[in-house]
């Protein structure tokens, strides 16, 4: 196995650290505990690569096959996200349109209109609301067409990013351009008025997308048929059958919530878009949702700006959202590449950027831009090089810096390090037997590191990140 941390020559230690040797008595003495560390976290895995550089100078101080690239995770999260910030930096903002054929003439919009995002990756309920409230504003009150769906901004117009041949989970995103709610759907169910009587069922977005066969009943206590929440499939209108049995009980306080994947994105977009815009009091004449590309020649009526990026990575990275980071790939091939934007296109703009910081080839392989994959390969050099990158480049830094998750307060890290006077701003990756960490750590008045660890072949993953965490705690102490 190599061991780059240090040499041994006719039985003496010469301490060295990538390739920069410094004095065995400045060293020597971190040296036995990041062994130990080393020793703890291969007891639990059988790859590992560590590295920690010294901040801002970008100094390794201690590093351990971290040029070999392993499975990422959703370290890769950090790759695009950088990327996405040295290209389109972070106040580029995702537009969403609606067109039509004509301009509106008496509020009243002859033919269908289209719906396009440039893949703007939060288009959640309420900016739907939004939109529907401008156009109302300006006047619009009637459609005399339906909705169209125009996903073009990306190529294929709809995929899903699935893993170990499991799709069902929301975690594995269903992709397409113009996506409402993460192409998802969220249901809260709550106990009817009385015993015997029949669940309440609410959801968001709103819309007739999904139809509700609504089995369940309201019961005294909790008994022995708990509620069951299944998608059977869409049906020729577009919509999605979901079937909802089993007992609620009637407590007042109580509710479940369910969250689904869409079978449709087209007609899921489309039924939330035309809900938002009837609650606003615009009516279409045509009950019709479909996928197609605005014409040439066609007019402009509205358009709505997404949050700047480097507000909208706050949620990609704090809260590991696999959507997010794949609609992101998609765009930044779109914008720096061309359009339409497909996953090469992205991985190309992050191979070009990580090339730019001087990162071989060969400790870099891609094909997603969340990290819910197995094919992808990076080397811990390679992230610790791009954490140290953007410490130094202020035009990005309080964006990325800022998007991570904090120990003992947000995001995946909230419940890491909880008593601990340890500073730590970084991102999570875990796999079935895989775990990662890169980011940020100090201690109050201490110097600040850029860490990575990636362990693979993972034999026991608590035990493996108790590990991880235990050495990310000691770091600041332990490093000369």
């Amino acid at each position: 196995m190599r061991r780059s941390f240090f040499l041994l020559t006719a039985g003496v230690p010469i301490i060295c650290f990538a390739l920069l040797c410094q004095p065995a008595g400045a060293v020597q003495k971190t040296i036995p505990a990041f062994q130990s560390h080393l020793s703890n976290l291969q007891k639990y895995a059988d790859n590992a690569g560590i590295q920690v550089v010294e901040l801002p100078s970008g100094r390794p101080v201690w590093e351990y096959q971290a040029d070999v690239p392993l499975v990422p995770a959703s370290l890769v999260k950090i790759l695009t996200s950088y990327a996405a910030l040295k290209h389109l930096g972070p106040f580029h903002h995702f537009e969403t349109s609606v067109w039509a054929l004509h301009s509106p003439g008496d509020g009243i919009v002859q033919g269908d209109i289209w719906i396009k995002s440039e893949g703007d990756f939060y288009l959640v309920g309420e900016k739907l609301w939004d939109l529907a409230n401008q156009l109302q504003l300006q006047g619009i009150r009637v459609v005399r067409g339906g909705i169209c769906i125009d996903n073009s901004f990306f190529e294929p117009a709809t995929e899903q990013i699935c893993i170990d041949g499991k799709c069902g989970s929301p975690y594995n995103p269903i992709i397409s351009a113009t996506a409402v709610d993460f192409n998802t759907i969220n249901f809260v169910v709550l106990p009817g008025d009385g015993v015997g009587s029949p669940a309440r069922v609410k959801w968001l977005p709103p819309g007739d997308y999904p139809h509700v066969i609504n089995q369940a009943t309201t019961a005294a206590k909790a008994g022995n048929t708990p509620l069951k929440f299944v998608s059977l499939g869409t049906n020729q209108a577009g919509r999605e059958k979901f079937q909802l049995s089993g007992k609620i009980p009637i407590r007042p306080d109580r509710s479940y919530k369910y969250r689904f994947n869409i079978g449709d994105p087209v007609n899921f977009a489309g039924y939330s878009f035309r809900g938002a815009f009837e609650q606003a009091g615009i009516r279409f004449e045509k009950k019709i949702v479909k996928s197609s590309q605005a014409p040439p020649g066609a007019v402009k009526l509205l358009s709505y700006e997404s949050a700047p990026l480097g507000d909208l990575l706050y949620g990609l990275n704090r809260y590991s959202n696999n959507f997010m980071a794949e609609m992101l790939l998609r765009s930044l091939g779109a914008w720096v590449v061309s359009p339409p934007g497909t996953v090469s296109k992205g991985i190309a703009v992050v191979h070009q950027t990580l090339r730019e910081l001087g990162i071989p080839e060969r400790e870099v392989v891609l094909d997603s831009g969340s990290g819910l994959s197995r094919v992808c390969r990076v080397s811990p050099r390679a992230f610790t090089r791009v954490l140290s990158s953007a410490y130094n480049d202020f035009s990005l830094a309080p964006e990325l810096l800022s998007s991570l998750a904090v120990n003992a307060e947000e995001g995946t890290l909230r419940k890491r390090l909880r008593k601990s006077a340890v500073t730590v701003r970084g991102k999570t990756g875990t796999l079935k037997n895989v775990i990662g960490f890169a980011g940020y750590v100090s201690y109050p008045g201490k110097d600040v590191y850029a860490v990575t660890i990636l362990l693979n072949s993972v034999k026991n993953l608590r035990e493996a990140q108790k590990a991880v965490y235990d050495l990310v705690e000691e770091i600041p102490t332990m490093a000369p």
